[in-house]
């Protein structure tokens, strides 16, 4: 996310070194439901899947399964990002079709020069630049058809390409489906007390009427009575773990389960998790539906915690999509943070910044935003929104 011209909230603004471009911790996407919002999220977590399990998971004589534009199923679907590494700007990116990666690229900036590390097209030898050091050659043996170089070459521990794939395969996180405290949510939170401590206290001043968390074992086999699984008594089971939320009531402190918590609290939870976790290593937060279950303030909150150097030192970022518009006025959001997302005529989503319609200073963006001035809502007839679809217009 690169910062535009608007100079409100530049303190927020990172100049990393191996870039000359200032650098921005957050972005918000708005938009109409069936814009595309979504697959902004979706498509960067596909792309970070077939990085990590082309090589490893993918069966070898399987097609890859795409979900190509509607009425594209023979466009090759293309992937790219451009990130940074260490103080070196990289841009890496692929295309595949069913039966087999069609081209693979990455290009290194180091000292701000571009360097072709790698370039490889279908049924061609793969073209690699002498600045890559490592066994490329042999790699590229063992790269099938159906699997990405970049994932061959970190499963056969290539030192130079084995930090970018840890970046898409570690440093990424989404929160795409409905929010619940999964069993990976409490081991986590069992295994890491000040993990647990940190976010019990930020669920305390949250004022949500909870002190604290703690994480209880329930034994598998205590919730399995079946007669298949008595007569397996020589397997061993795996304790589940089950969050509790402690409560003070009156004098006494009573534990709840998750059934019994609201989803806005449920919803907070599994928020602060992968958010408190990129801001202590530097990686990136996408959201789906930040406001889902989740008061206006308690967001602001969320989002103040990556635009603010003390929080974020080390230049993690939140990416996510609302249809929250208090946002637009909280002074929480750059105009250059803000972008939008519009359905086009031929089914395509369009992704655009609001610097594009060059916003005056002490527009109300909230109202313009909800007027059609930028685009990206539903235009309704009201006259005829609830109108039975069957009854004859007059």
């Amino acid at each position: 996310m690169i910062a535009g011209p608007f100079k409100d909230g530049a303190d927020t603004v990172r100049h990393p070194p191996g870039t000359g471009e200032g650098v921005l911790p957050v972005a918000a996407i708005y938009g109409a439901n069936a814009s595309g919002k979504t697959n902004v999220v979706l498509a960067m977590r596909s792309m970070a899947s077939v990085v990590r399990d082309s090589h490893a998971r993918w069966e070898p004589d399987k097609p890859i399964r795409l979900e190509p534009f509607a009425g594209q199923s023979n466009t090759p679907s293309t992937f790219s990002a451009d990130f940074l590494l260490g103080g070196v700007r990289y841009q890496y990116g692929f295309s595949l079709s069913p039966e087999a990666v069609v081209d693979e690229w990455m290009y290194a900036y180091p000292s701000g020069k571009k360097q072709t590390w790698f370039k490889r097209e279908r049924n061609k030898p793969i073209s690699f630049s002498t600045k890559l050091q490592g066994e490329n050659r042999t790699i590229e043996r063992l790269t099938r058809p159906n699997s990405l170089f970049l994932s061959a070459a970190a499963q056969n521990n290539h030192k130079a390409l084995l930090p970018s794939y840890l970046w898409f395969s570690s440093s990424l996180s989404y929160m795409t489906e409905q929010r619940s405290v999964t069993d990976a949510h409490a081991k986590a939170l069992y295994e890491d007390p000040d993990l647990r401590a940190r976010l019990g206290r930020m669920l305390s001043v949250a004022d949500m009427g909870i002190n604290d968390l703690s994480v209880r074992k329930v034994d598998a086999t205590a919730l399995t009575k079946s007669p298949f699984m008595q007569a397996a008594n020589n397997l061993a089971f795996e304790p589940e773990r089950e969050v509790q939320f402690l409560h003070r009531i009156g004098e006494s402190t009573l534990p709840f389960d998750e059934a019994q918590e609201s989803k806005g609290t449920i919803a907070f939870l599994c928020l602060l998790h992968p958010v408190l976790q990129a801001l202590k290593d530097g990686g990136i937060v996408f959201v789906d539906e930040l406001d889902e279950s989740l008061h206006p303030l308690l967001a602001i909150e969320v989002i103040r915690q990556f635009s603010e150097t003390a929080s974020n030192p080390d230049g993690a970022q939140l990416i996510f999509n609302t249809h929250d518009t208090n946002l637009l006025g909280a002074g929480v959001l750059r105009r250059d943070e803000i972008w939008f997302t519009e359905k086009r005529q031929d089914g395509a989503s369009q992704l655009y910044p609001l610097t594009d319609f060059k916003p005056r200073k002490q527009e109300n963006l909230a109202t313009g935003y909800l007027q059609g001035r930028y685009g990206a809502i539903p235009f309704l007839n009201p006259d005829t929104f609830l109108r039975d679809g069957g009854e004859e217009q007059r």
